[in-house]
């Protein structure tokens, strides 16, 4: 399940990384020997980190995406070529405006919930995703929001209910890549019978801790597994569901005729880097995370093979702009400068070995909207070094307390800045990459940087999460990654720039990207204001019918991107997943994992 935010080196559950097309060897995606397929096994996979939590509203990790996803199929998946692929549902439009959305008539809510109708939907959306304020703190629900020509405000999307089984979303402006967008691609739901306990109070602490949502008791025969087992830090079981809707399902590959193939899934939680790999090699677990410079070894092993694909993640240093950290980084000159002080070859043919592409902006080079013409390098070639670092940033310091005293960065009593630069205690990787950015920064930039190992849960509720005071303006995302203005709302501890966190580029619909460069946007926990309007870009492009107009203004708002610099651009990383060679299904290409259900042992 494709959030906002990525975690890193994450294998997960079968298909829910983002490998699985999943064809029966002809390449067609479609099975040709159904009978070479059987049920039975126990799929175990190994990840560095734990979910945050089973409860899908307060989420936004792909770990715990993952854990949910595999009880709760979504309403549809995409398949590799932009195809919809119905699981829940499906939908129709005339004009690009109005989607009708259609229900299937055989899903079941578990815990006695009944049939899963649109009144669900429909009041789900309008009380939880359309709240003002953003009482859930659900980090999705500026996707909910459009402009409105005709007031010139962001206003909830009207939806109504039409049917028994159907609803109708209409948005104000013509949107041909709407059914891509994760408003709706993947998007689970919860029975109206969960949510209205707590609607009318505004319970946000209630809905955080319901039962129900956070044991999986309501899911049913809605996903291939069902809950079985979480034993925090430790381990996260599913079992197969025999109730699964899909089996009954009309006009789906046959491959889905038994699915899901595994009698069980497991997560194996092992932060320790070497006995992960040492799982794999042994054959305990049947896929993990492999990092680049480990990637020839296991490529070399019989009973291990290797899958590299790309995958939409950008590894980027995020600057702090809050007011608890480093105040310079909020002038965009600063951090253009600082553009120019880290070797991005260096990072990917020396720390990532080659599997990785350079990065420069919001799009990884090889999406259909990356524009080379729009698109400013930095850290590459003559834009990179100690004197084009320096010059500019003296330039941009200028009239500042900070200065250059030789060749160290000074403030105004003299010391030498010192700022911080936190990464996940669980991947020697991204312990590398600091410690090599620290480096940079103190021999191009005369800036001491130290770096800091911190879990990844401890950095999301200490450092990500960010609290505003009582009687900020209602109107700013709440919740865990905007709390409000940056110069009131900041995270617990102080912090200045970090690379423990990826962001989804979205490459199929660049447009759902923009929260991150938006003051109110649903992320920006790091505070950042665009000084041009590229936001508007983005919904100008998302409402132009002309593919080439949209490519155009796609183009621009990316080179506008590149231009201000809000996060240090480095790497878009492949993703390196090794499985066990008896595991069937994935293909190695850039795909959502559309069919994992379909996964098996040979």
């Amino acid at each position: 399940m494709l959030k906002l935010l990525g975690a890193t080196s994450v294998a997960g559950l079968a298909g829910c990384s983002g490998n699985g097309e999943g064809d029966g060897g002809d390449g067609s995606g479609e099975s040709t020997a159904s009978a070479t397929r059987s049920v039975g096994g126990t799929y175990v996979s190994a990840s560095s980190v734990d979910a945050q939590s089973l409860n899908w509203l307060t989420i936004a990790d792909a770990t715990s995406g993952s854990f949910v996803t595999a009880t709760l199929d979504g309403i549809w998946a995409i398949k590799p070529n932009r195809e919809i692929f119905p699981l829940w549902g499906d939908y129709a439009t005339d004009d690009g405006r109005v989607y009708e959305i259609q229900l299937r008539d055989n899903l079941e809510w578990g815990a006695g919930y009944g049939q899963m109708t649109a009144d669900d939907w429909v009041y789900m959306i309008q009380n939880i995703f359309q709240a003002q304020p953003n009482w859930s703190g659900y980090p999705n629900a500026a996707d909910w929001f459009q402009t409105n020509p005709e007031s010139g405000q962001r206003e909830p999307i009207p939806v109504e209910q039409t049917g028994e089984l159907t609803f109708e979303i209409r948005l104000f402006e013509v949107d041909p890549s709407f059914p891509f967008k994760p408003v709706l691609w993947r998007q689970q739901c919860i029975p109206r019978g969960i949510l209205e306990q707590y609607v009318e109070d505004q319970d946000a602490e209630g809905l955080q801790q319901d039962e129900e949502l956070n044991t999986l008791a309501y899911t049913g025969n809605l996903g291939p597994y069902t809950y079985d087992t979480w034993e925090r830090s430790a381990r996260y079981t599913v079992t197969r569901n025999e109730d699964y809707y899909l089996r009954d399902v009309e006009g789906v590959p046959d491959r889905f005729a038994e699915a899901p193939y595994f009698d069980q899934q497991t997560v194996r939680v092992i932060s320790e880097e070497s006995t992960r790999l040492g799982a794999l090699e042994s054959g305990e677990v049947d896929s993990a995370g492999i990092p680049p410079d480990k990637a020839n070894r296991f490529e070399n092993l019989p009973n291990v093979t290797v899958n590299v694909t790309p995958q939409p993640y950008l590894r980027m240093i995020v600057y702090n702009m809050r007011s608890n950290g480093w105040e310079p980084f909020r002038s965009k000159a600063v951090r253009r400068a600082l553009g120019f002080a880290v070797n991005k070859e260096s990072v990917v043919q020396n720390v990532l070995r080659g599997y990785a592409d350079v990065a420069q902006t919001m799009q990884p080079e090889w999406s259909d909207w990356y524009d080379d013409s729009q698109v400013e390098e930095f850290g590459v070639g003559d834009r990179y070094g100690p004197e084009e670092t320096r010059t500019r940033l003296e330039s941009a310091l200028s009239g500042t307390e900070y200065g250059y005293d030789g060749e160290r960065l000074v403030d105004g009593s003299g010391e030498q800045v010192t700022l911080s630069i936190y990464y996940d205690s669980g991947q020697p990787t991204e312990g590398t990459i600091a410690e090599f950015v620290a480096q940079e920064f103190g021999e191009n930039a005369g800036i001491d940087v130290q770096p800091e190992a911190v879990s990844a849960p401890t950095f999301q509720s200490n450092y990500v999460q960010t609290s505003a005071p009582d009687g900020t303006d209602p109107e700013w995302t709440a919740g865990t990654f905007n709390g409000g203005p940056r110069d009131v709302a900041t995270s617990a501890n102080s912090w200045d720039m970090s690379i423990n966190l990826q962001f989804n580029t979205y490459p199929f619909t660049p447009a759902s990207s923009k929260g991150f460069f938006e003051r109110r946007g649903g992320i920006n926990f790091y505070g950042y204001y665009p000084e041009e309007d590229i936001s508007a870009l983005y919904e100008e492009a998302t409402a132009t019918t002309d593919e080439e107009r949209r490519r155009e203004l796609f183009g621009e708002a990316f080179g506008l991107i590149s231009e201000e610099q809000p996060f240090g651009f480095l790497a878009m990383p492949s993703s390196v997943t090794g499985y066990a060679e008896t595991v069937r299904g994935y293909d190695e290409e850039f795909n959502t994992g559309w069919d994992s259900q379909a996964w098996y042992f040979a």
